[in-house]
């Protein structure tokens, strides 16, 4: 993500590429054509308090891997300065759930 995020901010367009590994260690894209029943991204504020919104495919069909979630009402509430995290979470087709690592941005006063 570029930019600064701020307390208060609204329409910030947080994005995140899904990756999987093979087993020689090599990341590549996750496709998410097809495989996914839902997209989501949970945000974590600087007191550990979760939120899990709905995440949308950003190029159709999803061959890239890059999902958004445009915060364009406050949830998550935008409402404490300090680091903040954020991770993919994708409920599969074919049963079970994926969660990626976290990413980390800041949120200035």
């Amino acid at each position: 993500m570029s930019g600064k995020v701020h307390v208060g901010d609204t329409h910030t367009d947080f994005q995140l590429l899904v990756q999987k590994t093979g087993v020689d260690g090599t990341n590549s894209a996750f496709d998410l054509n097809g495989s996914t029943s839902a997209i989501q991204m949970i945000f974590t504020d600087p007191s550990d308090n979760e939120t899990t919104v709905t995440a949308t495919i950003l190029n159709s069909p999803g061959t890239d891997g890059l999902i958004r979630y445009v915060n364009s009402t406050p949830s998550p509430a935008i409402n404490t300065s300090g680091l903040w995290k954020y991770r993919a979470k994708l409920t599969l087709s074919a049963g079970g759930v994926f969660q990626s690592n976290d990413a980390t941005f800041e949120v200035l006063g």
